[in-house]
C-alpha cells in the first residue's frame, strides 16, 4: 500500500508493507493464553472458596455473640434445643419450622404448635441474631422437607445447628468453654429451607420429665444419652476444602478440618476428639462417630449403656 508523505521538497511516495500473523504465531499465542488460564482458574476458584469460608466464619462469630447475649438474659442457661409438646414430651428428633408458623402442613401452623416451636433454639435466638441469613452458610445446596410454606412468612435457610447436648444447660457446668462446641454446620452442605434442628441431639425418649445432659446418666427417665444425626439428603459434611467453622461456648469461632478418615478406615483411640466423625465416605458423607460413656478420656475410653457423642460432650476438656 502506498501513501503520500509531505516532506521538504517534492512529494514522495513511500510504500508501507503490513505483515499478517502466521498460523504458527497464532497457535503460540493461543497456547500461552491456555497456559495462563490453566494457572489462574484454580487460583480464582480458591479465592472464591476462601471468600465463602470467610463469610460463613463471620456468621458463626456473630452467632456465638448472640448466644452470649441470650445467656445474660436467661439466667446463664442455653436455649432449648427443641420444643415440648402439650403432653410434656420433647420433640428431640424433630426438624422445627423456622420461623415458627412458616410450615402450613402437618398441623405446624396451629396456634398452639406455633407457640411451642417458638421455644426451639433457632427461633428463640433470633431476637439476638436479628438476621436469618446468619444461620446459613455460603456455597451450600438448598434442601427442603416441605413443598409449600405459609404465605407472608419467608422461610429461613439454615445450615448452622446448635449442639443439642447444651439443651437448657447452665453455662457454669461447661468446664472448658474454649473447647466445647456450641454450634456448627450440622446440616453439612445442605441449606435447609424453612426448618432447623439440633445436631447432635439428646435422646429424651417418651419422657415427660426434665431432659438434659447428665455426664453420668441418661438424659431423661425414658431416654438414653445422645445421638449424632446424618446430614439432610445425605449430603457431604465438607464445606470448604474439608474444613468447617465451629462455634465454641466462649463465643469464639474458627475453621477446623473434619472428615479426614475415609472408609473403610476410621479414627482410632486416642484421636477420637480430633474429628466429629469416626469415618466418612470418599465424597464426605458421615457414616459413623465415636460415642463416649461416663468417665471417658481419649486415652482411657469407657463405654456404658448410656453414651453421648464424644466430640460434642459439654464436659470435654481436650
Amino acid at each position: 500500500m502506498a501513501t503520500a508523505v509531505d516532506v521538504d521538497g517534492p512529494w514522495r511516495f513511500i510504500t508501507l508493507h503490513r505483515k499478517a500473523f502466521t498460523l504458527i504465531e497464532l497457535l503460540v499465542v493461543i497456547a500461552i493464553i491456555a497456559i495462563l488460564a490453566a494457572i489462574l482458574f484454580p487460583v480464582f476458584a480458591q479465592a472464591k472458596v476462601a471468600a465463602k469460608k470467610t463469610t460463613t466464619l463471620s456468621n458463626c462469630k456473630q452467632m456465638g455473640t448472640a448466644f452470649q447475649i441470650y445467656l445474660s438474659d436467661n439466667d446463664d442457661s442455653f436455649p432449648l434445643a427443641f420444643s415440648r409438646r402439650a403432653d410434656g414430651t420433647w420433640r428431640w428428633a424433630t426438624v422445627h419450622p423456622t420461623p415458627a408458623g412458616v410450615v402450613n402442613t402437618g398441623g405446624w401452623d396451629a396456634p398452639l404448635i406455633v407457640e411451642q416451636t417458638k421455644a426451639s433454639w433457632a427461633n428463640s435466638l433470633y431476637p439476638y441474631v436479628k438476621s436469618w441469613p446468619l444461620y446459613d452458610a455460603a456455597g451450600t445446596q438448598e434442601f427442603s422437607y416441605d413443598a409449600t410454606f405459609t404465605p407472608g412468612i419467608t422461610p429461613a435457610k439454615t445450615t448452622l445447628t446448635m449442639n443439642g447436648l447444651f439443651h437448657k444447660l447452665n453455662a457454669s457446668s461447661v468446664e472448658a468453654p474454649s473447647i466445647a462446641v456450641l454450634a456448627w454446620p450440622g446440616s453439612g452442605r445442605a441449606s435447609v429451607k424453612g426448618r432447623s434442628f439440633a445436631n447432635p441431639s439428646l435422646n429424651c425418649g417418651s419422657a415427660t420429665d426434665d431432659c438434659h445432659f447428665r455426664p453420668g446418666a441418661a438424659a431423661s427417665s425414658a431416654g438414653f444419652g445422645g445421638a449424632l444425626f446424618t446430614n439432610p439428603g445425605d449430603l457431604s459434611a465438607w464445606l470448604y476444602d474439608k474444613s468447617i467453622p465451629m462455634v465454641r461456648t466462649d463465643s469464639s469461632a474458627k475453621s477446623v478440618q473434619i472428615g479426614l478418615m475415609i472408609q473403610p478406615n476410621f479414627h482410632q483411640w486416642p484421636n477420637i476428639l480430633s474429628d466429629p466423625f469416626a469415618a466418612v465416605t470418599p465424597t464426605g458423607q458421615p457414616r459413623s462417630y465415636w460415642p463416649c460413656g461416663t468417665g471417658h478420656t481419649p486415652s482411657n475410653p469407657r463405654w456404658d449403656t448410656v453414651n453421648y457423642p464424644c466430640y460434642f460432650r459439654p464436659d470435654r476438656t481436650l
